[in-house]
């Protein structure tokens, strides 16, 4: 029962925020780094960071014996980050409509991103990219990018209505803007491999690497590792709320006019009658 009870609350996201920035955070960011490592080590090939794809890693055809290294790490990165939905939704609650909307879209990746693991490590393809491993490709990058990038902005808001620093929240959304841009950018690359354009900087070794479309797919899958614990750190924050005090203004105002005022005399108090004494009554 309480292998249970801790299952059901690490799924539905009731987890603390050290277990969260402390433990998944470093986890996850640090699996992948041993798993790319991993796979890069087995290459068959010289390992050439201005043409290798990070999808040429977990190839069965490009890399047939350290494909398994990455695609079982997809899967463990998948598994941790489960909770993050339902800790994102509870801390960020009272914010309506994108949260609900921020939950959906990064379960739905988390989900695209185990079965992209299970697809590249379960069924390997020595052959021509499947439809289906662009499709979860596509879910996952998708998904998860819009997902944190919506917790961020609410944890912003967040920060902005109450008297709280905005910093974390804006380096999330920058930092997930990168797979935004390499995403797409990776896709217009293979579009134009596919129709046998030569003329891309993916394929000219005179272009500056900043300007490879290789580059901008490491810095997408980076940049999505980076501002999810960016995320993940704005959303745990502790931000106090804005007290309300009187405006010194409006206090200097009424003491001037109390000090500018003459003092009030406080009217006369009329004696009372006096009592006919009675000898004078005779």
């Amino acid at each position: 029962m309480i292998v249970k009870r801790i299952l059901r609350n690490y799924v539905r996201g009731r987890v603390s925020r050290a277990f969260t920035l402390g433990v998944i955070g470093p986890l996850t960011n640090g699996g992948f780094a041993v798993g790319a490592m991993l796979a890069i080590a087995y290459l068959p090939t010289s390992y050439d960071i201005r043409r290798t794809w990070v999808s040429s890693l977990a190839s069965a055809r490009s890399n047939p014996t350290g494909y398994f290294y990455l695609g079982t790490t997809l899967m463990v990165v998948a598994v941790l980050l489960v909770p993050l939905p339902g800790y994102f939704s509870r801390r960020l609650r009272p914010l309506g409509l994108l949260n609900r909307a921020g939950w959906l879209s990064l379960s739905i990746g988390i989900a695209a991103l185990f079965l992209l693991g299970i697809e590249t490590t379960v069924f390997p393809n020595p052959g021509r990219t499947r439809f289906v491993h662009q499709l979860f490709t596509v879910i996952t990058l998708t998904g998860i990018t819009l997902g944190f990038l919506s917790f961020a902005i609410l944890s912003g808001f967040r920060a902005w209505i109450r008297n709280a620093v905005l910093l974390p929240a804006g380096l999330a959304c920058a930092v997930l803007s990168i797979p935004g841009i390499g995403a797409g950018l990776t896709h217009v690359a293979r579009f134009a491999e596919a129709q046998g354009w030569s003329s891309i900087p993916a394929s000219k070794d005179e272009a500056a690497f900043f300007l490879t479309f290789v580059f901008w797919e490491w810095a997408s899958v980076i940049g999505l590792f980076v501002g999810g614990w960016l995320t993940a750190w704005a959303a745990s924050r502790r931000g106090s709320r804005r007290v309300r005090r009187a405006a010194p203004h409006r206090t200097l105002t009424a003491a001037s006019t109390a000090a500018s005022e003459p003092p009030v005399k406080p009217a006369p108090v009329a004696a009372a009658p006096r009592r006919r004494s009675d000898s004078s009554a005779r």
